[in-house]
């Protein structure tokens, strides 16, 4: 460790040497330009001259401090402040314009003879020695190999910055305008961008519009860099997205801690906001949100895309006879069998209980098809787990379908969630693949095996709805049963014993709470009788509050028809399998 720590001193002093000697080279010829002015004629080139200088100013203001040299940032910030004026001139006359390029070009003579001796005098300090860098620490191991961006117009500091954060261990990409910087987050995967706010001839301001309106990108945590130090800027800035602000000049191992602690916090919340806890592999939540994006990719780049959903095959039982310990380790030794079968690019997440999701880019269904029988395969040959000294094999179940740009995302996957059921019912332990012309007026047919009269009562108080529902399901063999008020609904659930109970939460007479409620206090509900509860209201606590009384599933208003047709064929398929 210390060798290491000794390596990366003597690489960070040569880089401090190296930088300035960069630096003063540009410094050079800034100050050439500085020195020759054009011998302009119409009031557009003055000003235009005028802006070359403030940008200048400002540029060696937020820059040279950077590098050590303080007191020629100093110099340059008077100077700059000199010409900023040139960034306002509607109020100005052709006549003003030239009076004012004149008294500013008086003014900041002496100035410029200031930044003419600093540059000498660094020049001469540069050949004598080399300033001692402090140690640095080394770049904690999680971090190693992030991917950062670094955006700046200004090539001497951009460059400085970049190396500087390879040396400490990161990938970096560099970034001189806000449309390179554009082209690059769209095509890279990054874990942090720092911004530069003033650039030419956009300002860094042209990203978090970007940022904010790609799902790909919108988490990106950002470091916004600024030479100027106004209130305005960093509120709008706050208020935009930005993570962090900082401002020019700043001492590189600030930015350099800043970095790292915005780093390891942005994982620490995507670990608990994206990740299932039990498996450790990602969750519905980051699932859903990845979908898109790699949908987006494979409509840019022309690739094929396909989705997988995986369900482990009588799972309720092995939590029945084993109890839950057991079931959560098979879950865990499942979802650690198939991250070891997939590629890095592939996406694998739990979607809730026994269901998987894989998210396979560049992949046909073909080949996808290919790949989880394979692993099928070694499911069925290998034991899962050990219990009482025994041991445990499982199958599953998969359904498989490539994207089709013609169709929604959410189309999508209800095609490969119906294929997988597909599968189960046509016997489980096995790997169904499916073409994507499934819609949403005509999804697939999932017979359910043995299938008897089912009963479904339609508990709502709005009469639209309940006629809606009742159409969706009467394309299938069951008996329904509408009711209008709790009183009814309690009354049909106690007499009927329906066998699925679609009930709204908030009824006449009764609401859905009381209903079940009542059910569980009096002991009267069917065994047989699985309960959904509706709800207007997208309430955390009205979730727990239904399923504490009972409740079986939970939806929020408004739904697609279809998904809910989709949850009562998955609720009876369950019930009929266990």
């Amino acid at each position: 460790m210390d060798e290491n720590i000794h390596d990366y001193e003597k690489a960070s002093l040569s880089l401090e040497f190296e930088s300035r000697q960069k630096y003063l080279d540009e410094l050079r010829k800034q100050l050439e330009v500085l020195n020759n002015p054009t011998n302009t004629i119409s009031s557009d080139e003055m000003i235009e001259q005028s802006r070359e200088w403030y940008r200048i100013g400002h540029t060696i203001k937020g820059t040279a401090p950077i590098l050590g040299m303080v007191r020629m940032g100093r110099v340059a910030a008077l100077f700059a402040e000199c010409w900023e004026w040139s960034y306002e001139t509607n109020y100005l006359s052709g006549n003003d314009i030239q009076s004012q390029v004149q008294d500013c070009y008086i003014a900041s003579r002496s100035l410029l003879n200031e930044l003419q001796m600093e540059f000498e005098v660094n020049c001469k300090e540069l050949l004598l020695e080399q300033k001692q860098a402090p140690l640095k620490e080394v770049l904690p191991s999680q971090l190693l190999g992030s991917r950062l961006l670094v955006v700046d117009d200004d090539r001497v500091l951009r460059s400085y910055l970049a190396r500087k954060l390879r040396l400490e261990g990161y990938n970096v990409d560099e970034a001189s305008n806000v449309e390179t910087a554009i082209k690059l987050l769209k095509e890279n995967d990054y874990q942090l961008i720092t911004l530069d706010l003033m650039m030419h001839p956009q300002s860094g301001y042209e990203i978090f519009e970007v940022l904010k309106e790609d799902p790909m990108i919108k988490w990106l945590p950002m470091l916004v860099l600024s030479g100027r130090n106004d209130m305005k800027d960093v509120v709008r800035c706050f208020r935009m997205g930005a993570d962090d602000f900082v401002t020019k000049p700043f001492r590189y191992e600030d930015l350099s801690a800043r970095i790292q602690r915005m780093l390891l916090r942005h994982m620490e919340f995507a670990l608990m906001a994206f990740n299932d806890p039990l498996t450790g592999i990602h969750n519905r939540r980051y699932f859903d949100l990845q979908l898109q994006v790699e949908v987006n990719r494979a409509q840019r780049y022309n690739e094929p895309l396909t989705l997988v959903i995986i369900d482990i095959d009588f799972f309720k039982a092995i939590n029945d006879k084993h109890g839950h310990p057991f079931g959560d380790l098979v879950l865990q030794k499942f979802s650690h069998l198939l991250q070891s079968c997939l590629r890095n690019t592939d996406i694998l997440a739990r979607l809730g209980g026994e269901e998987f999701g894989v998210i396979l880019p560049g992949i046909t269904d073909l080949e996808a098809e290919q790949i989880m029988n394979r692993i099928l395969e070694q499911v069925r040959r290998e034991p899962i787990a050990q219990h009482d000294f025994f041991d445990y094999f499982i199958t599953f179940s998969a359904g498989i379908s490539s994207w089709n740009s013609n169709k929604s995302v959410q189309n999508w996957f209800q095609v490969v969630d119906y294929t997988m059921y597909k599968a189960k019912c046509n016997g489980r332990n096995r790997v169904l693949r499916t073409s994507y012309g499934m819609t949403r007026e005509n999804p697939a047919d999932l017979r359910l095996p043995s299938e008897k009269s089912i009963t479904i009562l339609i508990a709502d108080d709005d009469r639209l709805l309940r006629t809606m529902l009742a159409d969706q399901f009467r394309k299938k063999p069951y008996k329904l049963i509408e009711a209008q008020d709790g009183e009814t609904a309690y009354r049909i659930l106690v007499e009927d014993q329906p066998d699925i109970c679609i009930l709204d939460c908030i009824m006449p007479g009764m609401s859905g709470f009381e209903v079940l409620d009542r059910l569980r206090t009096e002991g009267t509900r069917a065994a047989k009788t699985q309960i959904i509860l509706l709800s207007g209201r997208s309430s955390e606590e009205d979730v727990q509050k239904g399923l504490k009384l009972g409740a079986d599933a939970y939806m929020f208003k408004p739904f697609s028809l279809i998904d809910v047709e989709m949850k009562v064929s998955k609720m009876l398929f369950a019930a009929r399998s266990h």
